[in-house]
């Protein structure tokens, strides 16, 4: 299976910094843009197979690959981002002033950490990779799209790699990504991380 993952594209909330989680936040016309391209990226690749998180921002990107592609979208309930709970829509500096223990504790290891009425890191990834491996055992020789977020791309290529999550932040999912992975009986490769060539100079929005 050559597995290719699509990060959404911008929001209001992630041009304001803050957190969506599993909040229902639609593309803003900048992150259209960036479907757009990342459409017409993905076009040579021929997929057989699109899913998505069923989120509004992940399924409003899926929808332009599914028109470029002329693929249906499959939402997929495993791969949508973390529950947040209660730093559901709050910004950078407000983890750090409301929630400063949660913060202290996801800069020194985030493996552990329990969101406040949310999910965590390892249930993410759990969830996440299940639904992957339910991918694969579906597509096992195919090309196959799924269309996610950055926490959960992140636990789905820690996973992949092999990487404990205490590394997490080692990793970076641009909005509007790509990132194509590449497993068989044989091995696991990582072809692409975080690629953005497609995009414009105007659509290269810092998340």
């Amino acid at each position: 299976m050559r597995l290719i993952l699509v990060r959404h594209g911008e929001t209001a909330w992630n041009k304001e910094g803050r957190f969506q989680g599993q909040s229902l936040v639609g593309l803003n016309q900048r992150g259209a843009a960036q479907a757009r391209r990342v459409a017409k990226a993905l076009l040579p690749t021929k997929p057989t197979a699109l899913y998505s998180s069923p989120l509004t921002r992940t399924l409003m990107t899926a929808q332009e690959i599914s028109q470029e592609l002329s693929i249906p979208v499959v939402p997929m309930e495993g791969i949508k981002e973390i529950n947040l709970g209660e730093l559901e829509g709050i910004t950078g500096q407000g983890m750090r002033t409301q929630y400063p223990q949660v913060y202290a504790a996801w800069r020194e290891d985030p493996s552990d950490v329990v969101f406040p009425g949310g999910e965590s890191l390892r249930q993410l990834q759990e969830r996440a990779w299940s639904a992957i491996k339910g991918i694969e055992q579906t597509h096992p020789e195919d090309v196959v799209v799924a269309v996610s977020h950055n926490f959960a791309i992140r636990a789905i290529l820690c996973r992949f790699l092999g990487l404990p999550l205490s590394r997490f932040h080692l990793l970076r999912i641009d909005l509007g990504s790509i990132s194509v992975l590449q497993a068989n009986s044989r091995l696991r490769q990582v072809l692409t991380l975080n690629d953005r060539c497609h995009l414009s100079q105007d659509e290269l929005q810092e998340a």
